[in-house]
């Protein structure tokens, strides 16, 4: 791929990571991780500019510690399963349980999200 493209991968992922460190129920982890990768492959400035912002301190210890083990802390997992489906709860109370595709689309990313919590192994 081009340095372009990643550079522009890298952005997008790097703009979801700054949303799901402000917003429940969007994950942080998995975006910041996209945005390394892109990063590390495209611009050690934007590189070097991500692992600097305070946001991401903790996020970044989490996706260093995925990177080198392949696993996930269990108080991660937890947390992340829990916005995820207290953000579906949320979304159905502030919308009266009446809008069944908005509420579809939150369910289904809390599906996947906790897929993807199931499917990489628990740190011991």
């Amino acid at each position: 791929m081009s340095r372009l493209v990643y550079i522009v991968i890298g952005s997008i992922a790097t703009g979801l990571a700054i949303a799901g460190a402000l917003l429940p129920g969007l994950p942080t982890t998995p975006f910041l991780l996209v945005a390394l990768w892109a990063f590390a492959r495209s611009s050690e400035r934007l590189l070097r500019w991500l692992e600097a912002l305070p946001l991401f301190r903790h996020a970044l210890v989490e996706a260093r510690r995925f990177e080198e083990r392949r696993t996930i802390r269990r108080g991660v997992k937890l947390t992340a399963i829990t916005m995820a489906w207290g953000s579906v709860l949320l979304t159905g109370l502030a919308s009266s349980f009446s809008n069944p595709v908005l509420l579809g689309i939150v369910g289904a990313a809390a599906l996947g999200g906790t897929f993807a919590m199931w499917w990489f192994p628990t740190e011991t």
